[in-house]
């Protein structure tokens, strides 16, 4: 967190003063956002600073649903991490067409949400590993899935928005199917939970609970493998 602050204090020094430099060398305001919206220096300087906004933003939620991270749930969101880039990666090599600036602000936007994900569902299996979880432990993560759940509802909503406007396979098809496939799995994460908290008040005494989570478990990765495949068919159309 130390050195998030350090960099983001260098960040934000850098952008004000590139920022001063356009306005003191153009004079007016329109020339220095001309400046400023084309000088590659500038754009590097402005874009680093929303990322490190993004960060900041990631980190206090972080910080307000979870607390500080464990051990396991640090090494869960490293080893996704890896996964996740070289599967951006593929993805930018579907739609280079369509690479920009808002491109890189929507797949960083979708990398943090994807990690808050893992978070998620690093801290359930948490929970019903644990024999006494504080009533406030409870409340934060089903807040935090219902934050996600919301989050997943609103970028869908505009990524299929964005689809039925332009009437074409763009870019927004790929976050499309994420989102969706995020969301699925939230509702996944949720109701494990609830199978958890039921068969606390029965004083572990449900017997079926294995099952249901396994059919559980069983018809996400279905809906994923069949979202997936969707996606590949639609593209390769």
């Amino acid at each position: 967190m130390m050195r998030l602050q350090t960099y983001a204090g260098l960040s934000l020094v850098s952008m004000l003063a590139v920022i001063y430099h356009a306005f003191n060398s153009r004079g007016q305001f329109y020339p220095a956002m001309v400046y400023l919206s084309t000088s590659k220096i500038s754009l590097v300087l402005l874009l680093n600073m929303g990322l490190v906004f993004m960060c900041i933003l990631w980190q206090i939620t972080k910080k307000i649903f979870l607390g500080s991270l464990r051990e396991a749930e640090v090494e869960r969101l490293n080893e996704q991490s890896w996964r996740e880039v070289m599967e951006i990666l593929f993805a930018i090599t579907i739609f280079r067409q369509d690479f920009s600036v808002t491109f890189l602000a929507m797949v960083t936007a979708l990398l943090l949400i994807k990690a808050l994900h893992w978070l998620a569902q690093k801290r359930v299996e948490y929970i019903e590993t644990t024999p006494s979880v504080p009533m406030l432990s409870h409340i934060r993560i089903v807040s935090f899935l219902g934050f996600l759940l919301l989050l997943d509802c609103l970028f869908l909503s505009s990524s299929i928005k964005f689809l039925i406007q332009t009437r074409q396979a763009s870019v927004s098809l790929f976050f499309a199917f994420e989102y969706m496939i995020l969301a699925t799995t939230i509702v996944s994460t949720f109701i494990k939970y609830v199978f958890y908290v039921s068969d606390m008040l029965m004083e572990g005494q449900w017997e079926k609970k294995a099952v249901y989570t396994f059919y559980l478990e069983l018809i996400r990765d279905l809906l994923h493998l069949s979202m997936y495949l969707c996606f590949f068919l639609v593209i390769f159309m």
